[in-house]
């Protein structure tokens, strides 16, 4: 009577278990994420603001980029500001964050964040995303021209991608959200609002 007794709590706390599990991993998909601001966005170490002329990458004065190819090395680096809001009825729970930015649908860069993130129902916060990646075979294969005015003055969707990956706290292990979520189909735009203010 015992061991029956034992084998229907265990059940019971498995099943009540499985349905936290689900409401938890719902809450991270209705939650929502956007770009609030891109930051300190620099090639080959320049600031932007080296790069542009009248709205359009200036490659007379690139020669650090020159440089750059030469050696093969083309670091893009920059700080993704994320803000995550809470639209949902219970309070939600981040743990860490895993993230993806693409370039031409293609991984640049993946990365990993650990930040407690507790979010009451319409409270938002601020999470820095930042990466630093080597865009020189995508310059190579489109052309170092091309490829600096889709980063920098990019007006349509999907040349750099901004996906992530939330997760919450379970028996002190990470369970992570089944795929990535899109948070910003043209990160370029981000970049580009940066560079006209």
């Amino acid at each position: 009577m015992k061991l029956k007794l034992i084998v229907l709590s265990v059940t019971a706390l498995i099943i009540s278990s499985c349905s936290i599990n689900k409401d938890q991993v719902a809450n991270l998909a209705k939650c929502d994420y956007d770009v609030e601001s891109v930051q300190n966005v620099r090639l080959a170490g320049k600031g932007m603001e080296s790069f542009m002329n009248g709205g359009s990458v200036n490659l007379s004065s690139l020669p650090a980029v020159a440089m750059a190819m030469l050696t093969k090395d083309l670091p893009l680096e920059a700080r993704v500001n994320m803000k995550v809001s809470n639209p949902n009825s219970a309070k939600t729970v981040i743990n860490s964050f895993k993230y993806l930015i693409e370039i031409q649908g293609k991984p640049l860069f993946e990365g990993t964040v650990d930040e407690n993130i507790n979010l009451a129902q319409g409270q938002s916060t601020i999470v820095p995303l930042t990466f630093k990646a080597n865009i020189f075979d995508t310059a190579k294969e489109n052309g170092i021209d091309n490829v600096l005015n889709e980063i920098f003055t990019r007006k349509g969707e999907g040349f750099l991608v901004l996906k992530i990956k939330p997760s919450f706290k379970l028996a002190g292990k990470n369970i992570y959200y089944p795929g990535y979520i899109t948070v910003d189909k043209n990160l370029a735009k981000s970049i580009g609002k940066l560079i006209a203010k």
